[in-house]
């Protein structure tokens, strides 16, 4: 008697088995399918924070598009920010390897600092930084007036330093400059140094004598500037700045043209 119990007990449990609808047994499938879906969504996220994971993932996706030449674009990752490094053959290019980049899973950001290079320009892009330095030397060198012009590249661009007899010599240093293949831009850092110091004392001249004005009229008016010297000290800022403020006008504690025209000082003096 007990032993045919049992049996039809394990009867009636694979009757039930067989007999579960469909939909049950698809949804235990999904369920498993959606777990296993979720497991791998999960480790792809737990590579995807390595920034040599991002790279790799980019250096593929540029290498799997017929627009851009993967070997002429380097790639670099920091904190999931990629930066795009080389030169291509054209604006489409260039554009087409940021478009796919930023395409790539994870990526936050891309700074796309490629350089648009036609094919026929490349060689001359192409100098090195010395190589152009010394070309812009050889060709400075063979001007007397330009010895003392110092040069250095960096990246393509030439700058000038040093000291040049007159403006029109800085102007033909840099035409020189650029002349030379590879050079992308000049910085122009020379200085003219004789122009310069005459421009410089006279304009001293000028101006020491008009303070000395300024600091006669103040003292005339009662107020003390120190000493009538030229020079323009704290005594006479001072000084300044009180008239300045007596008379309504703008505190600047400089000779600005209104306070020379209530003042009475004449634009140029000279010293008696």
């Amino acid at each position: 008697m007990r032993s045919s119990t049992v049996m039809g007990l394990m009867v009636c449990a694979s009757v039930a088995i067989v007999a579960a609808p469909p939909y049950v047994m698809a949804a235990e499938s999904t369920a498993g399918k959606m777990e296993q879906k979720a497991k791998g969504a999960a480790q792809d996220a737990k590579v995807g924070i390595s920034d040599s994971w991002l790279t790799a993932k980019t250096k593929i996706a540029l290498y799997g598009d017929d627009r851009v030449k993967g070997g002429q674009v380097s790639v670099e990752t920091v904190k999931g920010a990629v930066s795009l490094r080389g030169k291509v053959d054209s604006d489409d290019a260039k554009a087409a390897a940021g478009t796919v980049a930023q395409g790539v899973e994870g990526v936050k950001s891309v700074r796309n600092d490629l350089q648009v290079v036609p094919p026929g320009d490349r060689k001359a892009v192409d100098v090195s930084d010395k190589d152009i330095t010394g070309q812009v030397e050889g060709r400075l060198s063979k001007d007397v007036h330009m010895k003392k012009v110092d040069v250095r590249t960096d990246g393509g661009t030439v700058i000038l330093t040093g000291t040049v007899p007159s403006v029109g010599v800085s102007a033909r240093a840099s035409e020189q400059a650029r002349g030379v293949p590879g050079v992308r831009m000049v910085k122009n850092e020379l200085t003219y140094a004789a122009a310069a110091g005459g421009s410089m004392r006279a304009s001293a001249k000028g101006s020491n004598a008009q303070v000395m004005g300024m600091q006669q009229a103040l003292k005339d008016k009662g107020f003390d500037p120190g000493s009538v010297d030229g020079v323009m000290g704290p005594k006479t800022t001072s000084a300044l700045r009180a008239y300045q403020k007596s008379e309504n006008l703008t505190t600047t504690g400089r000779l600005d043209g209104d306070t020379r025209a209530k003042l009475g000082v004449p634009v140029s003096i000279e010293k008696r």
